[in-house]
């Protein structure tokens, strides 16, 4: 497999990829998720109809749809922040990514050798 770092990040700017992200900033600040679910469905809504993205909106327009968000929202807002969020067993992470290497390579070495 290769992996061509630029056509992956073209393709996650195609569609709303962050805004699970988004609906999870408005839960971690105290809103109930189902909340945050509609009001993040909203925003897209808005971008869907702007031609724009989650990460184009000013802090301004956010507060519109909910006076939770604050400046720190634009760190939740990029690729590599979520990424480095999925810190779970077999997440995108970067050191979750590392083991899942590590146990590949292991797992790899041993399997019998084909002649």
């Amino acid at each position: 497999m290769t992996v061509i770092a630029e056509k992956m990040r073209r393709a996650c700017a195609t569609g709303f990829v962050l805004a699970t992200d988004l609906a999870d900033y408005l839960a971690s600040k105290g809103m109930p998720f189902r909340e945050a679910h509609e009001v993040t469905g909203k925003l897209v809504r808005r971008c869907e109809d702007r031609g724009t993205t989650l990460e184009e909106l000013e802090l301004a327009e956010l507060r519109e749809f909910s006076p939770v968000f604050s400046a720190d929202v634009k760190s939740w807002l990029t690729l590599e922040s979520s990424v480095k969020k999925r810190a779970s067993t077999g997440g995108t992470a970067p050191a979750e990514v590392k083991k899942q290497i590590a146990r590949l390579k292991k797992a790899l070495g041993a399997m019998p050798r084909k002649r």
